[in-house]
């Protein structure tokens, strides 16, 4: 038998080596795929979460936004259905007082008595549901029929009853009739008082426009009736609410916000936020069209997938390279130098500011975005610290969240809004989310900080909560803001036992200047009233826009009684100089009523009232003049300031102020 050579054993040796190589191969190269496969589909995963995420983001911030509109919505409605009710209860007063014929409700429109043009037609109807005075002009109408009328014949409370939508026997439109029961003094039904309001009263929202071309804005009362519907510019009432999906809503919540189909409104997909009215059996509702809240989101989401396609293609060709590398070495070296392009062009061309931070604080690396946002190249942000870049009142908290975070206290959020510095001094509001990476032993090499711009969101925030508590002409604060500023100085005055004062002022003549010069000078005036106001006052003293034009003044930390007075007299004189308008100057004047804490009452509703019947008594004593609460006889603008002596204030009869040190 001939032993086998050398070469064939090595040839047996390389043939088996080949086959095992080859095995190895195979099963490397099958492992290589399930790898490249579990990549692609985490990218996709990851893409497909990230654009779901921003959708759910989006839509939160419109419904946040919405949330706010609606608030403010419901703010105009309340006031609007108190005027009525103010209206209501006045003209019912007369009637009680005077007999159903004693309201002559033409006349009060005319002469302004009523002044709210919300109102297009003021009535009082008797028992029997017969029409008995109007400030529209008819002929005998009867609304006994009326469900305005018949549920407050039946109702006990005293409360303003908001109708559906009607076609009016009066004027011969559509009206939202509103109805306060008159009860006679032996308690019997005596009728009622009826306000007709327009329906696109109440969808006449100053941030309309915030609601985009395709927007919602609607009343609706909880007896399934839509009152008012503006709806991608169109009006609409009188639609039933029972396939609204906020209306359906309702009753599991006050308030809320969901995203509708609009399959019960017009096929529109809309973010929607509601609330129901706390005093009425109303709910408003605002809403905004998904598409264009979702606009931003949906060009990221073109970004995304393009992204995560050259993912894919970069996985591909990253695991084709490295099946070559089984055949070729070299490709590891060209795989790893891949692998850190895709990693720098992934830290530089990143949408939001990354940076890597020293535990110390030390910024050691950013990328583009991150200095394009705060404004500083790289090289002097490489000198700064992040602490540095914060706003100087927040730099200690930043410390203390750095700190908490390399201590990996898991009760605080890695994520926070903070407020920076750009280079230029300018506020840069963040969201921003700190990682901590370590290093070999485990302690902390550095920690990544992500950061997104929301200064436009703050922005919003802000012009928001502004508009909430200031008038939008004059900029003055609001009737909200005014009670709580009384509020507070009430409560200082009573803990530190000094007088304070509420002024309520009226321009006189102000009608005349809108008839006759048109409503951008009575604009003008008022803005130009509001700035003289703000000047006379100290800087601890409150002036607000009431409404229409009348103001209210909280008069802080007085040492005397007579102090307002002063305040008052110069009010008038300031008032008495001609107000600069397009078409030459006007002259005005105001009535002023002023009430004293605690002479005149220690409440915020009890200095009020005093206060506003003291300026209608001024008003009724020749106008521009001052007059103190509690039946004091008015003073005219050219005498001295009037003071209360030591015992209270001047008596009727006192038509001359003593003399004001």
């Amino acid at each position: 038998m001939t032993p086998p050579s050398p070469a064939a054993g090595r040839d047996g040796t390389a043939t088996a080596f080949r086959a095992w190589h080859r095995r190895a191969a195979t099963g490397l190269n099958a492992l290589i795929v399930a790898v490249c496969l579990a990549a692609l589909a985490a990218t996709w995963a990851a893409a497909w979460q990230r654009i779901a995420f921003e959708r759910e983001q989006a839509l939160a911030a419109a419904a946040q936004s919405n949330a706010g509109l609606a608030v403010a919505y419901e703010q105009q409605v309340v006031r609007t259905l108190g005027a009525a009710e103010q209206v209501a209860a006045f003209v019912r007063e007369q009637v009680l007082t005077h007999g159903a014929s004693g309201p002559a409700l033409a006349r009060w429109v005319s002469q302004g008595v009523i002044r709210d043009v919300a109102f297009t037609i003021v009535s009082v109807v008797d028992a029997e549901g017969r029409l008995v005075a109007s400030s529209h002009a008819s002929g005998p109408v009867n609304y006994a029929d009326r469900a305005f009328f018949q549920a407050q014949r039946t109702r006990s409370d005293d409360r303003l009853y908001v109708s559906e939508p009607v076609l009016g026997r009066v004027s011969g439109r559509w009206q939202v009739p509103m109805s306060l029961r008159i009860t006679r003094a032996d308690g019997s039904f005596g009728g009622v008082v009826v306000l007709s309001v327009d329906p696109a009263r109440f969808a006449d929202f100053r941030a309309l426009d915030d609601l985009g071309g395709r927007g919602l804005l609607e009343l609706t009362g909880l007896d399934g009736v839509v009152r008012a519907r503006r709806l991608a510019g169109a009006m609409a009432f009188g639609l039933p609410a029972d396939g609204l999906s906020w209306y359906q809503r309702r009753g599991a919540a006050a308030e809320g916000h969901l995203l509708d189909d609009g399959r019960a409104t017009d096929g529109v997909a809309r973010v929607v936020a509601w609330r129901a009215l706390a005093d009425h059996p109303l709910m408003v509702a605002v809403g905004t069209a998904a598409d264009d809240d979702l606009g931003p989101v949906a060009q990221r989401r073109r970004t995304y997938l393009g992204v995560a396609a050259l993912a894919s293609l970069a996985i591909l060709a990253f695991a084709t390279t490295l099946v070559a590398v089984l055949t070729r070495q070299r490709a590891v070296a060209e795989a790893l130098l891949a692998s850190e392009a895709l990693f720098r062009a992934t830290f530089h061309q990143a949408a939001m500011g990354i940076a890597h931070v020293a535990p110390d604080g030390r910024i050691l690396r950013a990328n583009e975005t991150f200095c394009r946002l705060l404004g500083y190249p790289l090289e002097l942000l490489r000198a700064r610290t992040l602490f540095e870049l914060a706003d100087p009142a927040g730099q200690a908290e930043a410390r203390a969240f750095l700190e908490r975070r390399l201590a990996a206290d898991d009760a605080v959020s890695p994520e926070a809004e903070a407020m920076y510095r750009r280079r230029d001094g300018r506020a840069l509001w963040v969201h921003q989310a700190l990682s901590v990476v370590p290093g070999p032993e485990g302690r902390p090499a550095f920690l990544v900080v992500v950061v997104q711009d929301i200064s436009d969101r703050k922005a919003l925030e802000q012009r928001l909560a502004h508009a909430a508590l200031h008038d939008a002409l004059t900029g003055l604060p609001n009737t909200v803001m005014f009670r709580d500023r009384l509020a507070r100085v009430l409560e200082s005055a009573q803990r530190h036992g000094r007088p304070a004062a509420v002024l309520f002022l009226d321009l006189d003549g102000f009608k005349s200047v809108n008839d006759r010069h048109g409503h951008a000078a009575g604009d003008a005036v008022l803005q130009q009233a509001a700035g003289r106001l703000r000047d006379g006052l100290r800087a601890e003293d409150t002036v607000a826009r009431l409404g229409g034009d009348e103001f209210g003044l909280v008069l802080a930390t007085l040492g005397e009684g007579r102090d307002a007075g002063r305040v008052a007299a110069k009010l008038l004189e300031s008032m008495a100089r001609p107000f600069e308008l397009a078409a030459g100057p006007v002259r005005l004047s105001c009535s002023i009523g002023i009430a004293l804490f605690p002479l005149h009452g220690r409440s915020v509703e009890e200095l009020l009232a005093q206060a506003d019947a003291a300026m209608y008594e001024a008003k009724r004593a020749g106008k521009n003049r001052l007059c103190w609460a509690g039946g004091a006889a008015a003073v005219p603008a050219s005498a001295a300031a009037p003071a209360p002596p030591e015992g209270g204030l001047p008596g009727p009869g006192a038509d001359a102020a003593p003399g004001a040190a």
